[in-house]
């Protein structure tokens, strides 16, 4: 595994477009919509936001990655405002409802902690699926993170993933409704 650079970018979203396709959680944020481009435009959102505020990592074969979220607020700056205000523009306001109110639910369970580590996503492509790279992208920051007394958070719409992130030590301590999905939400506390 290695920390991923700008250089790494694209590679970065062509893995996360292809492995959460068809996501349930994200497709129920993304409403329908004549914009065929909507599930780019939040990808390319979160790469950019998660390399501001957390770390990211790819498997050695370039087939995985993981996006680690640290803080609970980025600084304000001109970048922040242009980013965000573009994003609304385009994505739409009723995407931005939803996924606002998803994440605000989602990070009130992390607030009261003054640390905590946040998988945001973790993608593999499917032809590499069932190698051990998610564990691979996992296990290090887990691991990093116990020594710490960090908790490590994540949610998944994906019932299967539920009873992987349990053998990792995750524990399911809400399970969110959005539209007609549920997202189960995980952490290692």
């Amino acid at each position: 595994m290695r920390r991923a650079t700008l250089a790494d970018v694209d590679l970065i979203k062509k893995i996360l477009l292809v492995s959460f396709k068809n996501d349930p959680h994200v497709n129920c944020l993304l409403e329908p919509s004549k914009n065929k481009r909507k599930f780019n435009i939040l990808i390319d959102y979160v790469v950019d936001q998660i390399f501001r505020r957390g770390e990211i990592y790819l498997s050695d074969d370039n087939n995985a990655v993981a996006l680690w979220d640290f803080k609970q607020n980025e600084k304000m700056s001109l970048h922040y405002i242009w980013r965000n205000l573009a994003f609304l523009i385009r994505i739409g306001i009723r995407s931005v409802i939803r996924i606002l109110k998803s994440e605000d639910h989602i990070h009130n369970n992390f607030r009261k902690y003054p640390r905590y580590c946040h998988l945001y996503m973790i993608g593999v492509l499917p032809e590499a699926q069932g190698k051990g790279l998610a564990s691979s992208l996992m296990n290090p920051m887990l691991q990093r993170m116990k020594e710490k007394s960090i908790p490590v958070f994540l949610e998944t719409a994906n019932l299967r993933n539920v009873d992987i992130y349990k053998k990792k030590g995750f524990k399911v301590f809400e399970t969110l409704t959005v539209g007609n999905r549920n997202a189960f939400l995980m952490s290692t506390e």
